[in-house]
């Protein structure tokens, strides 16, 4: 198994790119055998993808569950579940080019994760926790989930133009039904908001119990003041109250409404990760992930007293 640990990022890279390609040309041309070779690419470079994912991006398991250390980490594991909700939505929905919109902000979130580098930036001390593992865990997926709701939220206003300004139906360039662009926006709005709900609540218990430690300045404990915390919460709020009400009001659940609100609901999204990377997330120094050292100063005569109280 050693050859495992050959696996690059090209590689997984690689195979998502010819996936694309392959999309593409779906549009001019039609070959019966390409839908195979699309799959088998996407399962090829899904499995890579994974065993990269393991072996080179702090991907730890241990008796209190899973820890990526560094946003490089969480970018790829982002990207794979992207890419694995492709090769789902192309076995269900075959004839449909939605890959040309799913693909890129897979690749989009590996070229990304390539600029942040793999150094850890998160601190493990403080991660290694069950509570930061359900953290962690719920707001990737969550991520995850709301950028899969933005494709969907795009598709839709792109077939909905095209249905609209009653372009001739090409068989080369398919997209899902209005009804199933829709109802997959709807899933990823409700899905996406319990998700971030229990990251919230998780992030809320993690610095409470850092707090009431009994030590100022615990590692992951932060201001409830922080960026981080207010920027999360105004979110998880939105998201909340797009849910309610389009549970609520039915003539939200109809026309491009929902699309306009998964759009919007990525956009937050975007803001709170730049937020939140910019800031640093529950470390005193992320780029190391080590607690803050404080210089503590001596005053004139204050040695005496040291040396009195070392005998």
């Amino acid at each position: 198994m050693d050859w495992l640990q050959n696996i690059t990022i090209t590689c997984f890279a690689a195979s998502y790119t010819v996936v694309f390609v392959l999309e593409v040309s779906r549009i001019f041309f039609d070959l019966s055998f390409r839908k195979f070779i699309r799959v088998g690419l996407a399962a090829a470079g899904l499995f890579a993808h994974a065993v990269y994912l393991f072996l080179h991006s702090q991907l730890e398991f241990d008796l209190t569950g899973i820890w990526l250390g560094s946003w490089y980490g969480w970018c790829l594991a982002a990207a794979w579940i992207v890419a694995a909700a492709y090769l789902w939505v192309s076995i269900r929905q075959p004839r449909s080019v939605i890959g040309l919109f799913l693909i890129p902000v897979a690749l989009a979130l590996i070229a990304a994760g390539t600029q942040f580098g793999s150094q850890n930036q998160f601190s493990a001390g403080a991660a290694k926790t069950i509570w930061n593992m359900v953290h962690g865990s719920a707001l990737l997926l969550g991520t995850a989930v709301v950028a899969l709701g933005f494709v969907f939220g795009v598709v839709y206003l792109v077939q909905a133009s095209r249905l609209k300004r009653k372009l001739p139906q090409s068989k080369h360039f398919r997209l899902p039904s209005l009804e199933w662009l829709q109802r997959s926006s709807e899933y990823s709005l409700v899905v996406s908001t319990m998700l971030l709900a229990l990251g919230l609540v998780s992030g809320i218990a993690i610095n409470l119990i850092n707090q009431g430690s009994g030590r100022p300045g615990a590692a992951g404990s932060i201001a409830w003041s922080d960026p981080v915390v207010w920027s999360s919460a105004i979110l998880f709020l939105w998201l909340l109250a797009v849910s309610i009400f389009n549970f609520c009001y039915q003539p939200a659940r109809q026309g491009r409404k929902v699309a306009y609100l998964v759009v919007t609901s990525f956009l937050f999204l975007v803001l709170e990760l730049a937020i939140v990377w910019w800031v640093g997330h529950a470390t005193s120094d992320p780029a190391s992930g080590r607690p803050e050292t404080r210089l503590i100063e001596i005053k004139p005569g204050a040695e005496n007293l040291l040396r009195e109280d070392s005998k």
